[in-house]
């Protein structure tokens, strides 16, 4: 082989390695078709590429014959809550640059007209979150809401209610893996705060988020679950 065909095979070499396509895992990614049927809002999230590099979390809305690009869509910024109506999604946003909470009043309210519906968001500083787990055993759904039986033992059931938007479901060939919901946001006067000098300030105005996870005890088909308001995942 001579010098020149040895370079020009390093050369194709370097460069097909460098222009395959890039396969993006994300560790979350759903998919959620809003009421017009129009758009889809997609919710993702995927590690960073080094080790020591934060990881990206985003949510955007496409319209529906659009294929989803990551970075490509309109962005909604904050925590999905729920569809108020047909028309307007409500949506938290926790993100402040508000050192200590002087009280539990929303500190903004905007909305912003994007695809066909307007979305309403809330800022509000938030404080903490926790995440309570329950087994489910039955799920169905109608346009606005989905009812959950969940289940503390064999005799004792019980059903909540939540309005669609931020619920998410797992599946597995149409067998639901789990059921996550962001439900609730509280206020407390029990937030500790330390100071800039080292002091501690307690008894203070807090809000909470409560997130729920829901598994299911048995095989249990979403096929017969709201197509819409939902988002869908693997």
């Amino acid at each position: 082989m001579t010098k020149i065909t040895f370079f020009i095979l390093i050369f194709f070499s370097f460069y097909s390695c460098n222009n395959k396509e890039e396969t993006i895992e994300y560790s979350k990614f759903n998919k959620q078709i809003t009421p017009s049927e129009k758009f889809a809002i997609y919710e993702y999230t995927r590690n960073g590429d080094m080790s020591f590099s934060s990881g990206i979390s985003a949510t955007e809305l496409f319209p529906i014959e659009k294929k989803f690009e990551e970075g490509k869509g309109i962005k909604i910024e904050g925590a999905i809550k729920q569809w108020i109506s047909e028309d307007t999604l409500l949506v938290y946003d926790f993100r402040s640059k508000l050192k200590q909470p002087k009280d539990t009043l929303p500190i903004k309210t905007s909305y912003k007209n994007i695809g066909d519906f307007v979305v309403k968001t809330i800022n509000y500083k938030s404080n903490s979150g926790g995440t309570n787990r329950y087994k489910f055993d039955s799920v169905w759904t109608n346009n606005k809401n989905i009812y959950i039986r969940f289940v503390y033992n064999e005799k004792n059931k019980n059903v909540r209610s939540f309005p669609l938007g931020s619920v998410s479901i797992k599946t597995d060939k149409d067998s639901i893996k789990s059921i996550e919901i962001f439900g609730e946001l509280s206020k407390n006067m029990r937030f500790t705060y330390q100071n800039p000098d080292g002091t501690i300030s307690k008894n203070l105005p807090g809000i909470s988020t409560t997130h729920y996870e829901y598994t299911p005890i048995k095989k249990i088909s979403a096929s017969k679950l709201n197509k819409t308001k939902i988002f869908y995942g693997k």
